[in-house]
């Protein structure tokens, strides 16, 4: 991983327009760049997100947060790409099926 106080490249403000970006740090704030990209993140995003974090840090954050925060067709994408067994997969997708469906069920009232 890069080194600390290290922070986002220009071209990845955007998605995280509710933050300062000069605050944004590469390792302080790890799974908050993790999961922007993962969710949201353009093509030259995710290819950043490869190169700055490794394998091993990527799965640790979908491990810990991945089915809680992930919708389901990334979370599935992402775990596919970092080499998650098939098994686990489905399971870490059902998670988020229904972490999805509570909210799909509160309402606005």
């Amino acid at each position: 991983m890069s080194p600390n106080k290290q922070t986002i490249p220009e071209f990845l403000i955007p998605f995280f327009w509710d933050y300062d970006e000069k605050t944004v740090e590469i390792n302080k704030h790890a799974y908050l760049i993790m999961a922007r990209i993962m969710e949201r993140g353009s093509w030259e995003a995710m290819i950043w997100l490869r190169k700055v974090y490794t394998n091993e840090e990527l799965v640790a954050f979908l491990h810990k947060k991945g089915a809680k925060i992930l919708p389901p067709r990334e979370l599935n994408y992402w775990a596919l790409i970092c080499g998650i067994p098939a098994e686990t997969r489905r399971q870490w997708v059902q998670i988020a099926k229904e972490q999805k469906s509570v909210w799909s069920r509160r309402s606005a009232h």
